[in-house]
């Protein structure tokens, strides 16, 4: 697959009419969708209110009608950006102190691991980032090969590559080597509890992937921990959270260290801003291989 490859249908015919479409109608076409996917169909919606109860959130209602909102309108945007590709990179910008920032891991030549999460419209945040690096996606392949494959080549158009399975850690380290930047989501429940570590996160208790922080470690590249949302205007804002730099020879200790870090950073944005998140992960739930969970996933831990 390369870059110029055609969207295909019936995908390609859907994202050329959304295409036609001006970027402010997308909005309403996300809400439509949010009220269909929240508010009728409820799709996980008693899950999503009662994260968000025990996390605190205020309002947990009307945060979830709001996630709900973006996520439809992220479906959309998408749509859009592979029809009309470079003109959607208008709407993404970088705040002034996140700039400083991810321009500082950039110094340090060694590449940079990008912590990522479902916040914004993390295909958009993508696609943005990769405007100005080489950037890889270490992840899962979606389940519909019709889907998977428009995901792929719309994404690869605008210069993001995607890993998953055998070899992808390796494609990583030789994207990291030239200087290159590559995701790695940490805030979905990982295959195995065998290469996880578990910390606290909304007031429940996760476990999170090390791998983001051990590739980061065995390449020595920087750490950096980004988030996007919205800015209420319709465009979207990418944020580096926090780097963390690894020293020589960093082992198990910094590469748990930094996992955690990474997580409180996010559970801090998560607070922020509980409509940017994807709540529809059962987060906390428990991966092959966990031990006995002497907290279940309704516990409440102490703030």
């Amino acid at each position: 697959m390369n870059g110029e490859e055609t969207l295909r249908p019936p995908w390609g015919w859907v994202a050329w009419a959304v295409g036609r479409l001006r970027w402010p109608a997308l909005g309403f076409l996300g809400r439509l969708l949010g009220v269909m996917a929240g508010r009728i169909l409820r799709i996980r919606r008693g899950q999503v209110e009662r994260a968000m109860r025990r996390a605190g959130v205020a309002s947990p209602p009307a945060q979830a009608a709001a996630m709900y909102r973006s996520l439809g309108t992220s479906v959309f945007e998408f749509l859009w950006l592979a029809a009309r590709g470079d003109a959607a990179m208008n709407h993404v910008s970088i705040d002034p102190p996140s700039r400083a920032r991810w321009q500082a891991a950039l110094a340090l030549n060694r590449g940079a691991v990008i912590a990522a999460s479902h916040t914004g419209n993390w295909d958009l945040a993508a696609c943005a980032m990769a405007r100005a690096i080489e950037l890889l996606v270490v992840t899962k392949r979606l389940g519909v090969a019709s889907l998977d494959r428009f995901w792929q080549t719309a994404r690869a158009r605008q210069g993001v590559w995607l890993a998953s399975g055998r070899g992808a850690m390796a494609r990583a380290r030789a994207v990291l080597a030239r200087g290159g930047a590559v995701a790695m989501m940490i805030d979905q429940v990982p295959d195995s509890a065998r290469h996880a570590v578990r910390v606290p996160f909304l007031d429940g208790l996760a476990w999170v992937d090390r791998a983001a922080a051990t590739l980061a470690a065995r390449a020595g590249s920087p750490l950096v921990v980004a988030a996007s949302r919205r800015d209420g205007r319709g465009g979207h804002v990418l944020e580096v959270l926090e780097v963390h730099v690894p020293p020589r020879r960093a082992g198990r200790s910094w590469i748990d260290q930094a996992t955690s870090a990474a997580t409180r950073a996010l559970d801090r944005f998560v607070r922020a801003y509980p409509s940017q998140w994807l709540w529809l992960h059962r987060r906390w739930r428990e991966p092959r291989g966990a031990p006995v969970d002497p907290f279940p996933e309704t516990a409440t831990l102490p703030r």
